[in-house]
Protein backbone atom coordinates (compact mmCIF):
# COMPACT_ATOMS: atom_id res chain seq x y z
CA UNK A 1 0.00 0.00 0.00
CA UNK A 2 2.88 2.20 0.84
CA UNK A 3 4.52 1.87 -2.99
CA UNK A 4 0.98 2.57 -4.10
CA UNK A 5 0.56 5.80 -2.10
CA UNK A 6 3.96 7.66 -2.71
CA UNK A 7 3.60 6.45 -6.87
CA UNK A 8 0.18 8.41 -6.56
CA UNK A 9 1.28 11.38 -4.51
CA UNK A 10 4.41 11.50 -7.19
CA UNK A 11 1.88 11.90 -10.50
CA UNK A 12 -0.92 14.03 -8.69
CA UNK A 13 2.49 16.60 -7.46
CA UNK A 14 3.45 17.13 -11.29
CA UNK A 15 -0.17 18.03 -11.88
CA UNK A 16 -1.95 19.47 -8.72
CA UNK A 17 0.11 20.44 -5.35
CA UNK A 18 3.87 21.22 -4.87
CA UNK A 19 6.47 18.41 -4.72
CA UNK A 20 7.05 19.06 -0.80
CA UNK A 21 3.56 18.12 0.30
CA UNK A 22 4.22 15.03 -0.96
CA UNK A 23 6.58 14.05 1.43
CA UNK A 24 5.03 16.05 4.50
CA UNK A 25 5.03 13.12 6.99
CA UNK A 26 8.83 12.88 6.37
CA UNK A 27 9.70 16.25 6.92
CA UNK A 28 12.69 16.81 7.42
CA UNK A 29 14.25 14.20 5.29
CA UNK A 30 17.71 16.52 4.15
CA UNK A 31 19.58 19.16 5.67
CA UNK A 32 17.90 22.83 6.36
CA UNK A 33 19.13 26.13 5.79
CA UNK A 34 19.25 28.80 8.18
CA UNK A 35 19.89 31.97 6.97
CA UNK A 36 21.23 35.49 8.66
CA UNK A 37 21.40 38.85 7.57
CA UNK A 38 24.85 39.41 9.34
CA UNK A 39 28.25 38.64 9.40
CA UNK A 40 29.77 35.49 11.08
CA UNK A 41 30.87 36.61 14.51
CA UNK A 42 28.32 39.08 15.34
CA UNK A 43 25.47 38.74 17.90
CA UNK A 44 23.06 37.42 15.31
CA UNK A 45 25.14 34.81 14.04
CA UNK A 46 26.53 33.49 17.73
CA UNK A 47 22.46 33.50 18.69
CA UNK A 48 21.80 31.64 15.66
CA UNK A 49 24.54 28.76 15.58
CA UNK A 50 23.77 28.19 18.94
CA UNK A 51 20.07 27.26 18.35
CA UNK A 52 20.84 25.80 15.26
CA UNK A 53 23.29 22.95 16.97
CA UNK A 54 20.33 22.44 19.53
CA UNK A 55 17.55 22.20 16.50
CA UNK A 56 19.25 19.88 14.53
CA UNK A 57 19.85 17.20 16.68
CA UNK A 58 15.95 17.71 17.74
CA UNK A 59 14.89 17.47 14.13
CA UNK A 60 17.64 14.92 13.08
CA UNK A 61 19.23 17.14 9.93
CA UNK A 62 21.81 19.22 10.11
CA UNK A 63 21.04 23.21 10.29
CA UNK A 64 23.49 25.18 7.87
CA UNK A 65 24.06 28.85 8.70
CA UNK A 66 24.56 30.69 5.93
CA UNK A 67 25.58 34.47 6.56
CA UNK A 68 24.31 37.34 3.95
CA UNK A 69 25.39 40.12 5.34
CA UNK A 70 24.88 43.38 3.95
CA UNK A 71 22.06 46.56 4.12
CA UNK A 72 20.83 45.57 7.34
CA UNK A 73 19.76 42.25 6.56
CA UNK A 74 17.59 43.20 3.89
CA UNK A 75 19.76 41.17 1.19
CA UNK A 76 19.26 38.00 3.81
CA UNK A 77 15.86 38.68 3.99
CA UNK A 78 14.34 39.25 0.06
CA UNK A 79 17.03 35.81 -0.42
CA UNK A 80 14.64 33.87 2.28
CA UNK A 81 11.11 36.04 0.73
CA UNK A 82 12.27 34.11 -2.55
CA UNK A 83 12.81 30.93 -1.71
CA UNK A 84 10.82 27.93 -1.65
CA UNK A 85 8.23 27.20 1.02
CA UNK A 86 9.00 24.06 2.01
CA UNK A 87 10.46 24.70 5.54
CA UNK A 88 14.20 23.85 4.51
CA UNK A 89 15.02 27.15 4.36
CA UNK A 90 14.40 29.50 7.54
CA UNK A 91 15.10 32.95 8.17
CA UNK A 92 16.84 34.61 11.54
CA UNK A 93 15.20 37.92 11.65
CA UNK A 94 15.38 40.71 13.57
CA UNK A 95 13.69 43.90 14.19
CA UNK A 96 15.72 45.32 11.05
CA UNK A 97 13.40 43.50 8.87
CA UNK A 98 10.55 45.84 9.46
CA UNK A 99 13.04 48.45 9.87
CA UNK A 100 14.37 48.35 6.42
CA UNK A 101 10.60 48.71 4.88
CA UNK A 102 9.78 51.37 6.82
CA UNK A 103 12.90 53.13 5.57
CA UNK A 104 12.46 51.97 1.99
CA UNK A 105 9.35 52.02 -0.24
CA UNK A 106 10.78 50.01 -2.74
CA UNK A 107 12.23 47.44 -0.20
CA UNK A 108 12.48 44.03 -2.15
CA UNK A 109 10.09 42.07 0.84
CA UNK A 110 7.49 42.80 2.65
CA UNK A 111 8.10 41.44 6.13
CA UNK A 112 4.52 40.91 6.83
CA UNK A 113 2.91 39.43 3.39
CA UNK A 114 6.19 37.52 2.26
CA UNK A 115 7.09 35.74 5.10
CA UNK A 116 5.64 33.34 7.78
CA UNK A 117 6.36 34.02 11.42
CA UNK A 118 7.54 30.98 13.74
CA UNK A 119 8.36 31.96 16.86
CA UNK A 120 10.13 34.81 18.48
CA UNK A 121 13.46 34.50 19.93
CA UNK A 122 14.36 37.35 22.28
CA UNK A 123 14.89 40.79 23.03
CA UNK A 124 17.88 43.04 24.05
CA UNK A 125 18.59 46.56 24.16
CA UNK A 126 21.58 48.31 22.63
CA UNK A 127 24.16 49.66 24.90
CA UNK A 128 25.56 53.47 23.59
CA UNK A 129 29.65 53.03 23.38
CA UNK A 130 32.41 54.97 22.26
CA UNK A 131 36.47 54.86 21.97
CA UNK A 132 38.38 56.45 25.12
CA UNK A 133 40.01 58.57 22.60
CA UNK A 134 37.02 61.06 23.09
CA UNK A 135 37.69 61.50 26.48
CA UNK A 136 33.95 61.12 27.89
CA UNK A 137 32.60 59.40 30.31
CA UNK A 138 29.12 60.88 30.10
CA UNK A 139 26.12 60.94 27.69
CA UNK A 140 26.06 64.53 28.60
CA UNK A 141 29.47 65.01 27.92
CA UNK A 142 29.57 63.04 24.51
CA UNK A 143 26.46 65.59 24.02
CA UNK A 144 28.78 68.42 24.34
CA UNK A 145 31.84 67.24 22.42
CA UNK A 146 29.48 66.38 18.99
CA UNK A 147 27.73 70.01 19.69
CA UNK A 148 31.43 71.72 19.85
CA UNK A 149 32.25 69.53 16.65
CA UNK A 150 29.26 69.13 14.50
CA UNK A 151 29.38 66.38 11.59
CA UNK A 152 32.60 65.32 12.65
CA UNK A 153 32.27 62.45 14.90
CA UNK A 154 31.28 58.94 13.18
CA UNK A 155 29.16 56.17 14.13
CA UNK A 156 28.82 52.36 12.77
CA UNK A 157 26.19 50.81 12.32
CA UNK A 158 25.79 47.35 10.80
CA UNK A 159 24.03 48.95 6.99
CA UNK A 160 21.64 51.96 6.36
CA UNK A 161 17.84 50.91 7.97
CA UNK A 162 19.19 48.75 10.92
CA UNK A 163 18.50 49.35 14.33
CA UNK A 164 22.33 50.78 15.29
CA UNK A 165 21.58 53.32 12.50
CA UNK A 166 18.27 53.63 13.76
CA UNK A 167 18.84 54.30 17.22
CA UNK A 168 22.01 57.34 16.25
CA UNK A 169 19.56 58.94 14.19
CA UNK A 170 17.09 58.73 17.09
CA UNK A 171 19.72 60.21 19.06
CA UNK A 172 20.67 62.74 17.08
CA UNK A 173 17.48 64.49 16.69
CA UNK A 174 16.54 63.93 20.30
CA UNK A 175 20.44 65.47 21.76
CA UNK A 176 20.47 67.94 18.46
CA UNK A 177 23.67 67.39 17.50
CA UNK A 178 25.32 66.21 13.55
CA UNK A 179 26.73 63.04 13.38
CA UNK A 180 28.29 60.68 10.38
CA UNK A 181 27.61 57.44 9.44
CA UNK A 182 29.34 54.48 8.54
CA UNK A 183 27.66 51.56 7.68
CA UNK A 184 29.13 47.87 7.24
CA UNK A 185 27.93 44.47 6.49
CA UNK A 186 27.63 43.47 9.90
CA UNK A 187 28.47 44.26 14.14
CA UNK A 188 31.53 42.23 13.57
CA UNK A 189 33.55 44.12 11.40
CA UNK A 190 32.03 47.23 12.88
CA UNK A 191 33.09 46.49 16.18
CA UNK A 192 36.57 45.71 15.06
CA UNK A 193 36.80 49.37 13.42
CA UNK A 194 35.56 50.68 16.78
CA UNK A 195 37.99 48.88 18.84
CA UNK A 196 41.03 50.22 16.71
CA UNK A 197 39.75 53.34 16.92
CA UNK A 198 38.75 53.93 12.97
CA UNK A 199 35.40 54.80 14.08
CA UNK A 200 34.08 56.57 17.22
CA UNK A 201 30.60 55.16 18.73
CA UNK A 202 28.01 53.03 18.06
CA UNK A 203 24.99 51.59 19.33
CA UNK A 204 25.91 47.69 20.21
CA UNK A 205 24.56 44.79 21.14
CA UNK A 206 26.06 44.17 24.43
CA UNK A 207 27.05 40.65 23.74
CA UNK A 208 29.12 41.97 21.22
CA UNK A 209 31.16 44.70 22.99
CA UNK A 210 30.95 43.80 27.32
CA UNK A 211 34.35 42.48 26.68
CA UNK A 212 35.88 45.08 25.08
CA UNK A 213 34.34 47.66 27.97
CA UNK A 214 36.09 45.45 30.89
CA UNK A 215 39.14 45.49 29.41
CA UNK A 216 39.00 49.47 29.07
CA UNK A 217 39.11 49.28 25.24
CA UNK A 218 35.13 51.49 24.97
CA UNK A 219 33.65 52.67 27.17
CA UNK A 220 30.06 52.50 27.65
CA UNK A 221 27.52 55.50 28.38
CA UNK A 222 24.13 54.50 28.36
CA UNK A 223 21.69 51.28 27.74
CA UNK A 224 18.98 52.10 25.52
CA UNK A 225 16.30 50.23 27.75
CA UNK A 226 14.52 50.61 30.71
CA UNK A 227 16.20 48.59 32.90
CA UNK A 228 20.26 47.95 33.61
CA UNK A 229 21.83 45.43 31.71
CA UNK A 230 22.90 42.48 33.96
CA UNK A 231 26.32 42.25 32.53
CA UNK A 232 27.08 46.42 32.47
CA UNK A 233 25.48 46.95 35.79
CA UNK A 234 27.24 50.54 36.50
CA UNK A 235 25.69 51.66 32.98
CA UNK A 236 22.54 53.91 33.08
CA UNK A 237 19.52 53.62 31.31
CA UNK A 238 18.35 56.46 28.76
CA UNK A 239 15.73 57.09 31.44
CA UNK A 240 18.32 57.78 34.30
CA UNK A 241 19.96 60.22 31.79
CA UNK A 242 16.91 61.92 30.69
CA UNK A 243 16.79 61.00 26.82
CA UNK A 244 13.62 58.41 27.11
CA UNK A 245 13.12 58.73 23.47
CA UNK A 246 15.73 55.97 23.54
CA UNK A 247 13.88 53.76 25.10
CA UNK A 248 14.19 51.56 21.53
CA UNK A 249 12.18 48.63 22.99
CA UNK A 250 14.63 46.68 20.53
CA UNK A 251 16.33 44.93 18.99
CA UNK A 252 14.07 41.43 18.87
CA UNK A 253 14.92 38.39 17.04
CA UNK A 254 12.66 35.55 15.48
CA UNK A 255 12.80 33.05 13.25
CA UNK A 256 10.75 33.58 9.69
CA UNK A 257 10.11 30.92 6.60
CA UNK A 258 8.57 31.59 3.06
CA UNK A 259 5.00 32.63 3.31
CA UNK A 260 2.96 29.70 2.12
CA UNK A 261 5.24 27.12 4.19
CA UNK A 262 2.93 24.29 5.11
CA UNK A 263 1.30 24.83 8.65
CA UNK A 264 2.53 21.48 10.31
CA UNK A 265 6.41 22.64 9.12
CA UNK A 266 6.01 26.06 10.65
CA UNK A 267 4.74 24.20 13.71
CA UNK A 268 7.65 21.71 13.99
CA UNK A 269 10.00 24.77 13.37
CA UNK A 270 8.16 26.64 16.44
CA UNK A 271 7.97 23.48 18.72
CA UNK A 272 12.23 23.17 18.11
CA UNK A 273 13.14 26.58 18.43
CA UNK A 274 10.95 27.68 21.54
CA UNK A 275 12.12 24.57 22.93
CA UNK A 276 15.63 25.27 22.24
CA UNK A 277 15.54 28.77 23.32
CA UNK A 278 13.88 28.00 26.46
CA UNK A 279 16.50 24.94 27.45
CA UNK A 280 18.45 25.69 31.18
CA UNK A 281 21.36 25.35 29.33
CA UNK A 282 20.54 27.94 26.60
CA UNK A 283 19.41 31.00 28.77
CA UNK A 284 22.34 30.00 31.05
CA UNK A 285 24.81 30.83 27.59
CA UNK A 286 26.62 33.66 27.53
CA UNK A 287 25.64 34.34 24.00
CA UNK A 288 21.64 35.04 25.72
CA UNK A 289 23.42 37.30 28.97
CA UNK A 290 20.77 40.13 29.19
CA UNK A 291 18.32 38.42 26.49
CA UNK A 292 14.79 38.27 27.14
CA UNK A 293 12.94 35.17 26.24
CA UNK A 294 9.91 36.35 23.48
CA UNK A 295 9.16 32.29 22.91
CA UNK A 296 5.19 31.95 21.75
CA UNK A 297 3.17 30.41 19.26
CA UNK A 298 3.03 31.54 15.10
CA UNK A 299 -0.02 33.57 15.49
CA UNK A 300 1.94 35.59 18.67
CA UNK A 301 4.71 36.36 17.10
CA UNK A 302 2.89 37.05 14.22
CA UNK A 303 0.97 39.73 16.07
CA UNK A 304 4.05 41.10 17.44
CA UNK A 305 5.59 42.04 14.16
CA UNK A 306 2.07 43.60 12.40
CA UNK A 307 2.71 45.91 15.68
CA UNK A 308 6.24 46.48 14.88
CA UNK A 309 5.67 47.68 11.82
CA UNK A 310 3.27 50.32 12.54
CA UNK A 311 5.11 51.49 15.74
CA UNK A 312 8.39 52.01 13.57
CA UNK A 313 6.96 53.30 10.56
CA UNK A 314 5.00 56.15 12.52
CA UNK A 315 8.33 56.37 14.50
CA UNK A 316 10.07 57.00 11.39
CA UNK A 317 7.66 59.27 10.05
CA UNK A 318 7.00 61.45 13.22
CA UNK A 319 11.08 61.80 13.57
CA UNK A 320 11.58 62.54 9.75
CA UNK A 321 14.39 60.11 9.51
CA UNK A 322 15.95 60.67 6.52
CA UNK A 323 18.48 57.87 4.99
CA UNK A 324 21.22 58.95 2.70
Amino acid sequence: MFWKRSVACSVLSLWLIPPYLCAAEHYPDRPLKLVVGYSAGGPADSVARHLAGIVAKALGQPVIIENKGGAAGSIAAATVARAAPDGYTIFYGTTDVVLYPALFKNAAYDPVRDFAPVTGIGKRPPVLVVQPSLGVKSLQELVALAKAKPGMLTYESSGVGSIEHLAAEIFQKAAGVQLVHVPYRGSAPAIVDLVAGQIQMGFESPLGVVGHVRSGKLVALVTAGGVRLTSLPHVPTVYEVGMPELDLRAPWAGIFVPAGTPRDRVMRLNVEFAKARNLKDTVNHPVFTDSRPITGTPEQFGAFVKSEVTRWATLVKDANIAVE
